[in-house]
């Protein structure tokens, strides 16, 4: 099974099992009843969520029957993941980042531009990092004003002066 990166606990917070934790999806993985997994010695416990608040630019989230801060002080530090089957489908245009990433650029000419090696959050929405041949990168936004389309091996770009 594969598993996607949601979010890191950070800390604790309170003596109910909260979890202070910084979250690393666009979508919201947080949702009562949602499974999720915790990285914890190698192994993918999975967990359900009980409840989350936002806190800052973080959450705080607490997981059924792990209610008690002896029992989560030791996942300080641990990854919380998602599996493919739990991550959901979605809508025409959407993707997740690790869908985007590896894929190859190219623009509305069918020249390659390079290789999708991050997707970045931004106020603005969101930015793809293309790895270009001569090993510098360059910002992308991914808005429909820049993006032409989506296949599983490439993305279109439609290249204005300055973009590359």
């Amino acid at each position: 099974m594969k598993y996607y990166r949601v979010g890191v606990i950070m800390n604790t917070h309170g003596l109910k099992g909260d979890l202070k934790v910084k979250v690393y999806s666009d979508f919201d993985r947080f949702i009562k009843g949602n499974r999720l997994y915790i990285n914890y010695k190698d192994e993918y416990l999975p967990v359900i969520v009980k409840q989350k608040s936002e806190y800052g630019m973080n959450i705080l989230t607490r997981f059924e029957n792990l209610e008690d801060i002896n029992l989560v002080e030791k996942y300080k530090g641990s990854t919380i993941y998602i599996s493919e089957e739990d991550q959901g489908t979605l809508e025409d245009g959407e993707y997740y980042y690790h869908e985007l990433i590896g894929l190859e650029v190219i623009n509305d000419r069918a020249d390659h531009r390079g290789v999708c090696i991050e997707v970045r959050e931004v106020p603005q929405g969101h930015l793809l990092v293309v790895k270009k041949d001569d090993g510098k990168n360059a910002l992308i936004p991914f808005r429909k004003e820049f993006i032409q389309g989506v296949t599983k091996e490439r993305i279109i770009v439609k290249e204005i002066e300055g973009l590359f």
